[in-house]
């Protein structure tokens, strides 16, 4: 990969445009197929197919020890590596000399030291003259994986099919490729590989405190498409931490798809357990860690969106109880405005009349409500919010164009208006976090704390896991930066780099 710097303009009003231009081009990353996961790296189909030619080859010989040393000085350690098979590009790699006869051997940086014989996967670009990757070490079990890659149709359940056996590989490799093929598949070909789903495998995967939460969350995306009443008992006890043992506490990492499970498996009904759990926080002091009340909203943006697993006014409900707490109403502000509940204006006036310093973040939020909301009262409260605070309304028109908030969409029936992977949906600042998601965690704050230090809006749902970190950085800096201009006066041993 060619390495390139990227020189920013100087100052935040020539920063503005760059950021403006990056933010767009994240949104139309296209929707990932589990709602709560992120690819970990590109998967080997996608490298393959990005690259002119891919070889298994083996080591015949390795860098000079010396060269692997910390302090080793000079150019970078190359091993050579003889053709055992070629995958892709086979005219390309006889027409460098690399196969056949005489061939010559490929050489290429490698930074540890294995022994000769040793297999590996090398990916070459820019044929003739090919450049050739760092090589991926790679046993019999992964050479068999990869050769049945290019027979494998390019999309739709019979693809995931093949991979559905190899989550959870002997050979760790293979999981984690089989994983990211399912992290960007369409949720529609997860769906269509229900009948080949094995529940009680998936239950026990979902079940195992070793499992990463990233995996684990693809599993209860899993288990709510093919699993049954019993099985949402047993996510019940998740959820509400019910005998677990010492070892367990960690399974319920991946909070917002064990949630978004539940209630797939048990309809309208579980969205009282959750209520309960995660989101009422009215009367008797009750205190809600901040990371499991974001889960749960996570959850319901999917539930939504999938609006025929629950009614979307059902979800509603449960989003306006957090309205309760003013300090957390900007969590679920859009996405009433993305699903039209105007039921709210005047409520919504009133935090924002009432809205104090710890909680004063809630102001843009509300006035991109009333902007969105087509009610001719709405537009009379914007005007008198403007008299209270007319920076605060500044701010959200400002904020509002440059994350893509549009006007909501006409009004429809919940299962065709703003179906799931619209731009809109990805242009939401608050929004769903896989695998950086604060449910597992947010280093620098106590996680069982109620309320986080900062209330910056986080990342879409869809999209690759840097995308995702990229954007929440943009969104960020956006804020930041805008806010200064108007006050007054002022993988697998791979690297990806920008």
């Amino acid at each position: 990969m060619n390495h390139q710097s990227v020189t920013l303009p100087p100052g935040p009003a020539a920063l503005l445009p760059v950021l403006v231009a990056l933010a767009a081009a994240l949104l139309v990353t296209p929707a990932s197929a589990c709602p709560f996961c992120s690819a970990v790296s590109p998967t080997f189909a996608q490298e393959i197919a990005q690259s002119g030619a891919a070889v298994i080859a083996t080591l015949v010989e390795p860098p000079p020890a010396s060269a692997l040393q910390p302090n080793a000085e000079g150019p970078l350690p190359k091993g050579k590596f003889e053709v055992v098979e070629v995958l892709k590009g086979a005219d390309v790699v006889a027409a460098a000399g690399l196969t056949g006869a005489g061939a010559t051997p490929i050489e290429t940086i490698m930074l540890e030291a294995q022994p000769v014989g040793t297999t590996f996967l090398l990916m070459g670009v820019e044929p003739p003259q090919i450049v050739w990757s760092s090589p991926i070490r790679i046993g019999d079990r992964a050479i068999a994986y990869l050769k049945k890659l290019a027979g494998l149709p390019e999309k739709g359940a019979d693809r995931l099919a093949f991979f559905l056996g190899h989550l959870e590989d002997e050979d760790d490799t293979l999981t984690r490729d089989a994983y990211d093929e399912f992290a960007v598949a369409p949720y529609e070909d997860v769906k269509n590989l229900a009948d080949r789903m094995d529940a009680t495998r998936l239950l026990g995967w979902i079940e195992n405190p070793k499992i990463p939460a990233n995996r684990r969350r693809l599993y209860a995306t899993m288990l709510g498409v093919c699993g049954t009443p019993a099985d949402a008992e047993r996510i019940a006890a998740i959820l509400e931490g019910k005998g677990l043992a010492a070892e367990q506490p960690e399974i319920r990492n991946g909070l917002d798809a064990l949630i978004a499970c539940y209630v797939a498996l048990r309809g309208e009904s579980a969205l009282d357990l959750v209520d309960t759990l995660f989101l009422e926080r009215a009367g008797g002091g009750k205190e809600v860690p901040f990371t499991e009340t974001y889960a749960a909203v996570m959850a319901l943006r999917f539930l939504g969106e999938e609006s025929q697993l629950v009614p979307r006014s059902r979800v509603l409900a449960s989003l306006r109880l957090l309205l309760d707490e003013p300090k957390l109403a900007d969590l679920v502000i859009a996405d009433l405005s993305r699903w039209q509940d105007w039921s709210l204006i005047e409520r919504l006036t009133t935090i924002f009349k009432e809205a104090k310093s710890d909680n004063i973040f809630v102001r843009e939020p509300i006035v991109n409500y009333l902007r969105a909301c087509p009610l001719p009262e709405a537009a009379a409260a914007v005007r008198d919010l403007e008299q209270i605070d007319p920076e605060a309304v500044r701010r959200a028109a400002t904020l509002a164009g440059l994350a893509g908030i549009a006007a909501a969409t006409p009004a429809g029936d919940d299962a065709a208006a703003n179906p799931a992977g619209d731009a809109d949906l990805a242009g939401q600042i608050g929004a769903v976090i896989a695998d950086e998601d604060p449910a597992d965690g947010n280093p620098g704050r106590d996680p069982s704390s109620p309320l986080p230090p900062s209330r910056t809006p986080s990342t879409a749902p869809a999209g690759d896991g840097w995308k995702r970190v990229l954007w929440g950085v943009v969104v960020l800096v956006v804020a930041v930066v805008t806010r200064s201009l108007l006050k007054p006066g002022s993988s697998r041993g791979r690297q990806v780099s920008l």
